[in-house]
C-alpha cells in the first residue's frame, strides 16, 4: 500500500505538531484526547498529563490550603522549558503525578513523537504556552455535567469518597472560575456539552456536544459528507437526534457552533470516515462498537480531520 499523504507529511515533519487540550478536573478531556489518539494513530501521538507538573503533592496543598487550579501551586517555568525542548525534538525528563496517592513518582524519559498532546487546567495558560501550541481546544461541560463525571471519576477510579470529592467541588470553583475558565477565550475550537434535549433522561445519559469555532472563515469540513437516511429518521428507527447550527458571542469573540444532540447512525459517521480514509488512508472508526455513534465520537473525529486536514495542508488546497 503507498504511503499516505498524512503520514508522508509526518514523515517530513520537522517540529512535533502540539496539541493544547485545556478545561477543568473531570470535564471530559480524556475522552476527546483519547479518540483523537486512536484516529492519528498512537505511535504517532505522545501525550502529557498538566498534573505532573504540581508544585506541591496532596498533603502539601492541603497544608497550604491551596487547590491545584492556582497558579502557585504549578510549576510553569519547568513546563515551558520542557514544551520548547520537546518542540526541538529533544528528549525530556518529565516529572510524573500520582493521582493514587497524591505524591510524585521518580521522573521518566519522555520523546517527542510526531503530535503531543498537552492535557490538563493550564495548557494555554501563559503567553509562552500559548506561542508554542499549534491547535488549541478547550472543553467545556454545563457544572451538572462535568460534576456528575467528576464525581463517579474520582470515586470510581480515583478511591476518593463522594463526600471528600463533593467538598473538594465547593472548594475548586472560585479557582476555576479565575484560573481556567479565562484560557477559553484562546482556544481555536471549543467544546460544549450539556444534557440532552433531543433523549433526556436515558440511561446510560445521553448528552448534546457543540463545536464551537472561533474562526469561521476556516472551513472545518473539507470535502467531508455526512449522510442522512430519511428513511430511519421519519419513523425514528434510531432514536431521537437533532443537528443544528448557529452564531453566538462567547468571551468577546463571534463563533458559529455546530450542534449535535444524541445518538447518530453509524452510517452518519460513516461517510466522515470514508472521506477520511480516501485521503489519508486512516480507518478513522474502528473504536464505535455498533451502530450508533455518540455526538462526543463525531466531534472527535471532526477535530482529528482539522488536524489531518492541517498536517496535510488540505485545508489550504481541496481535494
Amino acid at each position: 500500500m503507498r504511503s499516505s499523504v498524512f503520514h508522508e507529511a509526518l514523515h517530513d515533519q520537522v517540529n512535533p505538531f502540539i496539541i493544547g487540550v485545556a478545561g477543568d478536573s473531570g470535564s471530559g478531556k480524556t475522552t476527546f484526547t483519547r479518540i483523537v489518539s486512536i484516529v492519528l494513530g498512537p505511535s504517532r501521538v505522545s501525550t502529557i498529563t498538566l498534573d505532573d507538573y504540581h508544585r506541591y503533592d496532596r498533603d502539601e496543598r492541603a497544608a497550604l490550603s491551596i487547590t491545584p487550579l492556582h497558579p502557585d501551586a504549578n510549576r510553569f517555568d519547568r513546563l515551558e522549558s520542557d514544551i520548547a525542548a520537546l518542540k526541538r525534538g529533544e528528549e525530556i525528563q518529565k516529572p510524573v503525578y500520582n493521582h493514587t496517592n497524591g505524591t510524585f513518582d521518580p521522573d521518566i524519559p519522555f520523546r517527542p513523537k510526531n503530535i503531543i498532546i498537552l492535557e490538563g487546567l493550564h495548557p494555554l495558560f501563559t503567553e509562552e504556552l500559548r506561542e508554542m501550541i499549534d491547535l488549541a481546544l478547550f472543553v467545556d461541560p454545563h457544572p451538572d455535567v462535568k460534576y456528575a463525571w467528576k464525581i463517579r471519576r474520582d470515586v470510581g477510579e480515583r478511591g476518593h469518597t463522594r463526600e471528600a470529592v463533593l467538598a473538594e467541588i465547593r472548594t475548586r470553583e472560585p479557582d476555576y472560575e479565575k484560573y481556567v475558565a479565562f484560557q477559553r477565550q484562546y482556544a481555536d475550537y471549543v467544546i460544549r456539552i450539556e444534557e440532552s434535549l433531543a433523549a433526556p433522561g436515558r440511561d446510560p445519559p445521553v448528552y448534546s456536544v457543540s463545536l464551537l469555532q472561533a474562526d469561521p472563515s476556516s472551513c472545518l469540513l473539507t470535502n467531508v459528507p455526512f449522510t442522512l437516511d430519511l428513511s430511519r429518521i421519519l419513523p425514528l428507527v434510531d432514536g431521537p437526534y437533532s443537528i443544528s447550527g448557529c452564531s453566538t458571542e462567547l468571551d468577546g469573540r463571534s463563533l458559529v457552533s455546530m450542534r449535535l444532540d444524541g445518538y447518530l447512525p453509524y452510517g452518519f459517521a460513516r461517510s466522515l470516515e470514508d472521506s477520511i480514509e480516501a485521503q489519508t488512508e486512516i480507518c478513522a472508526l474502528p473504536f464505535f462498537p455498533g451502530k450508533l455513534v455518540s455526538p462526543t465520537d463525531v466531534i472527535a473525529l471532526l477535530i482529528a480531520w482539522q488536524i489531518i486536514c492541517r498536517q496535510c495542508s488540505l485545508t489550504e488546497s481541496p481535494v
